[in-house]
């Protein structure tokens, strides 16, 4: 190793992980990289998430970021050198009723200002960008620059990316512990053993975490939940935009082969967070179907093809736990992302790779995520 080249640790082999290892080699070549994932590269929450690419709707807190990521991912194809299936289709919130409305009504406003490009739109309009909608539909929001794409296909496009600058990145092997000395974090005891020191540890590993930290006195309030998602049959190309609708639990997206994707949050029952297993409730797909059919005509007549679920790390706020941690050198956090994780990654890794090689961590972007505000 080159004389004065840094090693940085990444626990976790998602779209996070990936994207700082990616970020670290470009900004640094003599820099160490090592990801560890203990199953297979985005087995977790990356490869089952509606990959959905949005800034309209979110919290205050990641506008900036969202408004910055949603820049780069129109040109992410070229920058990675691999294909994500993204697509700048758009997004359209809808309101089937009197208190949808008033709240569409009063979203637009504070997101313009935050500079947010939604506009309000009415019935009509409504329709024309997605034919098809229930003629309940009073209205919406809809922002031109979301978007969608595909997340198996984008969790391989930062993996070969990340390894073609560079990094090093082994399945199979996840962390143990982390090794403390002094109030810094100087390695990674891995699961085969192997002591790995490191100059920085970044813990990216979602839902698992929470209990890696704990081993160190770090007690960060993070609680796994597991979000199921319905795969209709395939249909002649009708949807373009990603829908939602106001006070009901809705994403709903046409992919490029036809079939429709189904998501919104409806929980899967997760036995053991520990464990990377789940099970689909009968519940939730016939609430998120009845749901998506009501806002969508054209799904009465599609059936379902697969379920699935992913499991996401939640904080009490809904929002992510981002940076470094106060009293603990060496270490950075990236967790916690509550199920809207996926169009952020972009900025997150180029955040958590500055923060590793003390470059300009760009904080105006994130202000406000850092873990001294869940202490």
């Amino acid at each position: 190793m080159e004389s004065g080249a840094r090693t940085v640790v990444i626990v976790g082999g998602g779209l996070i992980g990936l994207s700082a290892a990616f970020h670290l080699r470009r900004a640094d070549r003599r820099a160490r990289v090592i990801v560890l994932d203990r199953a297979r590269l985005g087995d977790a929450a990356s490869s089952a998430s509606a990959a959905g690419v949005r800034v309209m709707g979110r919290d205050p807190a990641e506008r900036a970021m969202a408004l910055e990521s949603l820049g780069r991912w129109p040109d992410l194809d070229r920058e990675l050198e691999a294909k994500t299936g993204y697509r700048r289709s758009g997004g359209l919130r809808i309101a089937l009723d009197e208190p949808g409305w008033a709240e569409a009504r009063g979203s637009v406003g504070e997101q313009r200002a935050d500079g947010v490009p939604v506009e309000l739109v009415e019935a009509a309009a409504a329709h024309r960008l997605a034919p098809g909608l229930s003629p309940e539909c009073r209205g919406g929001v809809y922002c031109a620059i979301d978007g969608q794409a595909e997340a198996v296909a984008t969790v391989q496009a930062w993996a070969t990316a990340a390894r073609r600058v560079g990094a090093r990145i082994e399945e199979g092997v996840g962390a143990d512990a982390l090794v403390v000395e002094g109030a810094r974090v100087v390695g990674v005891v891995r699961s085969d053993g192997e002591r790995q020191p490191c100059d920085t540890t970044l813990v990216a590993a979602g839902a698992w975490s929470a209990p890696l930290l704990a081993k160190i006195g770090l007690k960060l309030p993070l609680h796994g939940r597991g979000l199921q998602m319905l795969l209709t049959d395939a249909a002649p190309a009708s949807l373009t935009p990603v829908v939602g609708c106001f006070g009901r639990p809705l994403s709903l997206k046409q992919l490029a082969d036809g079939a429709y994707l189904i998501g919104g949050g409806w929980p899967a029952r997760v036995p053991d967070e520990t464990m990377n297993r789940w099970e689909v409730l009968d519940d939730s797909v016939h609430g998120s179907l009845e749901i998506a059919r009501a806002v969508y005509v054209p799904l009465a007549a599609r059936t379902v093809t697969r379920s699935w679920a992913g499991i996401e790390a939640f904080t009490p706020d809904d929002l992510p736990v981002l940076g470094p941690v106060p009293g603990i050198g060496g270490l950075l956090v990236a967790a916690g992302f509550s199920g809207h994780g996926f169009a952020l990654v972009p900025t997150v890794g180029d955040v958590l790779a500055r923060l590793a090689l003390g470059l300009d961590p760009l904080v105006h972007l994130w202000r406000g995520l850092g873990a001294a505000r869940l202490a």
